[in-house]
């Protein structure tokens, strides 16, 4: 089966979805489903996938084609921003470590300390 929780912040939403592994195997947007987050980062889900999903296969009807931009990267934020977003993410859960971190970190460094809080809910 399939689980969808939607979470409604104030200024987006978040959604997470669990589901069994599909026979064969699975790979998307959120990684491959094989237990390893390491092998899940935006880099190596590009490489293994591409950009966008087809637009045949698109939820919806309108489709917006990708702009060419710099991805940015943990290295783009500041020093001292990434380690005050890193210490935020680890008070709003110390157990958080690794790719689970390392995205709290960019989320917060980005978009805003309060995405710490809120990516600790996961």
């Amino acid at each position: 089966g399939v689980h969808i929780q939607v979470m409604r912040w104030s200024h987006h939403i978040n959604v997470r979805i669990t589901m069994t592994p599909a026979e064969g195997g699975q790979d998307g947007h959120c990684g491959d489903f094989d237990g390893d987050a390491s092998d899940d980062t935006t880099e190596q889900i590009v490489e293994r996938i591409g950009h966008s999903v087809m637009r045949e296969e698109l939820l919806f009807h309108e489709y917006l084609a990708l702009s060419k931009v710099k991805r940015l990267t943990l290295a783009d934020c500041p020093a001292a921003r990434r380690e005050s977003a890193r210490s935020a993410c680890v008070a709003a859960r110390a157990d958080m470590h690794g790719p689970e971190l390392a995205s709290c970190v960019f989320d917060a460094c980005f978009a805003g300390m309060r995405y710490a809080r809120q990516d600790a809910v996961y």
